[in-house]
C-alpha cells in the first residue's frame, strides 16, 4: 500500500514538472506542444524575430536580410534561406525543434513541418492592434516571458494613446511609392494599420474584409489597365480630399537603397499639390521596419515613437 502511494505521488510530482515546463504555444494556424521550452529556434518571420530578440529568447536561424538596429547582430548569425525560400539542408544541419514561417514563406509550412513543428502569426490589417496584442502574448507566454511583453505592449498603448490625442479630428492618406507609381493604401490594406496606430481619419473608404486580393496582372494586360486606372481614381480622390496627413512607404528605399518616393511626389501632378505636400506634413515611414520587420515588439515601440516624435 505504502508503495502504491509512493508511486501515486512520484507520477503526480512528474506531471506538476511536466506541465511546469512544457510549452504550449497558440499560433494562427494551431497549437504547438513540445516537452519542454523551445531552446532550438528558426524564424522566417522578422516580426517574431523582433519580439523575441526584445524578451531576451535566442534564435539559432535567420533568413538571409539587411539587419539593422537591434536586430544588427543577426547579419552574423547562421542563414537558412530567404525570406521567401527556405534552405532546407541546412534547416536539417540545425535540426531546430521550433520554426516560425512568415507571411512570404507560408506555402512552405507543409515542408518545413517535416523538419520540425512549425508555427505561423498571420494578422488581420483591419484589426492589426488586437492581433498584434495577441500574438505578442501568446508567444511570450510559451516562452514565460508574459510580464516583459505586458510592458514593452503598455508602452507601445501609450503611444498610440498619444498619437490619438494629438491626431483627433485629423485626416490622412497612406500612399506606397514604388519608382513612379504611388499606390494608395485605405483601412483594410496591408498598410492601412497606419490609420489605426494614428488615430488619423482615412480620406479613402475603408476596404472591405470579405473582398479577396485579385491576382497580379500581366503587364501591359487589360486587367492591368484597369488596376491602374482604379489606382489613378484613388490618388485623385486622395488630392481632392486634402489629408492633413501623407504617410508615405518608398518601397525602393528597403535595404539602405536609394530613397526617390520625395522626388516622385514632387513631381506627381495632384499629390505635389496637396497642402500636405506643401506645407511638409508627409512622414516617410522607415521601409524597413514597416515593410520587411512589421509587428514586433521593440519594432513597433520604435515606429510609434518616431511618428509621435513628427505629428506632435
Amino acid at each position: 500500500m505504502k508503495l502504491a502511494l509512493h508511486l501515486v505521488s512520484l507520477c503526480a510530482a512528474l506531471s506538476v514538472s511536466m506541465s511546469a515546463t512544457a510549452f504550449e504555444l497558440v499560433h494562427s494556424k494551431g497549437t504547438v506542444i513540445l516537452p519542454a521550452v523551445s531552446s532550438k529556434i528558426v524564424t522566417f518571420d522578422l516580426a517574431v524575430l523582433d519580439s523575441l530578440n526584445t524578451l531576451d529568447v535566442a534564435v539559432i536561424g535567420v533568413p538571409k536580410s539587411n539587419y539593422q538596429g537591434s536586430l544588427v547582430k543577426f547579419n552574423d548569425a547562421t542563414i537558412v534561406g530567404t525570406l521567401f525560400e527556405p534552405d532546407f539542408p541546412m534547416l536539417q544541419k540545425l535540426s531546430p525543434d521550433l520554426i516560425f514561417a512568415g507571411r512570404r514563406s507560408e506555402k512552405t509550412i507543409p515542408k518545413l513541418k517535416e523538419i520540425a513543428p512549425t508555427a505561423i502569426f498571420s494578422n488581420d490589417p483591419s484589426a492589426f492592434l488586437d492581433g498584434f496584442r495577441r500574438d505578442n502574448l501568446a508567444l511570450a507566454q510559451a516562452f514565460q516571458k508574459e510580464n516583459q511583453a505586458r510592458a514593452a505592449i503598455d508602452i507601445i498603448d501609450e503611444n498610440v494613446q498619444a498619437l490619438h490625442d494629438v491626431n483627433k479630428g485629423k485626416t490622412a492618406a497612406f500612399l506606397f511609392v514604388v519608382k513612379d507609381n504611388v499606390i494608395a493604401h485605405a483601412p483594410g490594406d496591408p498598410f492601412g494599420y497606419a490609420y489605426e496606430l494614428t488615430g488619423l481619419k482615412s480620406v479613402l473608404p475603408v476596404k472591405d474584409p470579405k473582398a479577396q486580393a485579385a491576382p497580379r496582372p500581366e503587364p501591359g494586360s487589360l486587367e492591368a489597365k484597369a488596376a491602374a486606372a482604379i489606382r489613378a481614381k484613388a490618388i485623385a480622390s486622395i488630392a481632392k480630399a486634402e489629408p492633413d496627413w501623407l504617410i508615405v512607404l518608398d518601397r525602393g528605399a528597403i535595404n539602405g537603397a536609394e530613397k526617390t518616393a520625395a522626388n516622385t511626389l514632387a513631381k506627381h501632378p495632384q499629390i505635389s499639390q496637396t497642402r500636405a505636400f506643401k506645407e511638409g506634413r508627409v512622414f516617410y515611414a522607415d521601409p524597413n521596419a514597416w515593410y520587411i520587420v512589421g509587428g514586433g515588439l521593440r519594432n513597433m515601440k520604435e515606429i510609434t515613437d518616431t511618428m509621435l516624435t513628427a505629428m506632435k
